[in-house]
């Protein structure tokens, strides 16, 4: 073989040239991890994953004339089962609390309302690609849910006139609705897994608004008592949460 043929084989095969490739190889290593690295934390992961569980609500409270209004909107509950799917459950509650005195020519009335809305509805989500903070999705829901409400008027026989010493009451009961809802809504991620959400849905509600029992008194004794039936409704109804969600992912 020739001398120039021959040499290119001894070098390559030289402990030197060995040693050279071993650090060419593990600079390449250190230089890909780093990359790896670096693109981690440039690119980090803002949503949440399959099995992590996230929390959210929105709610409000208002005072003014005397009243104090609480309402809790659309506390969420959900467990993603894979990084696009998700398990959920929602409460919807409000809780309304009046009193007002009406000043009459022959004497004062009290005038009390107080009624509440108690609403669950399990489902399912499906979460499209998005982007790396936005994940819109839609689902659908069962809806479940229980009505009170109880109006009283002291000083009245018919809850309309004066009457000293007269009561008239009346309380809602067996108040329900039952539907299925299909939604659309997104989240937008804030940092890791911290979000805020919006969300609206369309669906099918049967409300059964119960029976109202009336009852009059005079000085602490009951003097009439009746049931009135209060109907139901059954349609479609638009369903939107009239508030921004603030929720977080762990």
């Amino acid at each position: 073989m020739p001398v120039h043929n021959f040499l290119p084989c001894l070098i390559n095969n030289s402990p030197q040239t060995q040693d050279i490739r071993n650090m060419k190889s593990f600079i390449f290593a250190i230089t890909l991890f780093t990359t790896a690295w670096a693109s981690a934390q440039t690119n980090p992961q803002y949503k949440a994953q399959a099995g992590d569980w996230s929390t959210e609500a929105a709610f409000y409270a208002q005072t003014g004339n005397g009243f104090l209004r609480v309402g809790l909107n659309d506390i969420k509950v959900r467990k993603f089962t894979t990084d696009r799917r998700a398990l959920r459950a929602r409460l919807l509650a409000t809780k309304n609390n009046e009193t007002t005195v009406i000043v009459g020519t022959q004497g004062n009335m009290e005038r009390s309302i107080k009624e509440g809305t108690a609403v669950i509805a399990p489902g399912f989500e499906n979460h499209l690609n998005g982007t790396q903070r936005l994940s819109p999705y839609w689902g659908m829901e069962c809806v479940l849910g229980k009505s009170n409400y109880e109006y009283n008027l002291t000083n009245s026989a018919n809850g309309q006139t004066y009457s000293q010493g007269s009561n008239f009451n009346t309380q809602t009961q067996k108040a329900i609705s039952l539907g299925a809802n299909a939604f659309a809504g997104l989240d937008f991620y804030l940092g890791k897994q911290i979000f805020i959400g919006a969300e609206v849905g369309y669906g099918f509600l049967y409300q059964q608004y119960g029976e109202s029992v009336v009852t009059i008194s005079n000085n602490g004794t009951t003097t009439d008592t009746r049931t009135v039936p209060m109907g139901k409704n059954l349609g479609l109804t638009l369903f939107a949460n009239p508030g921004i969600r603030l929720g977080i992912a762990f």
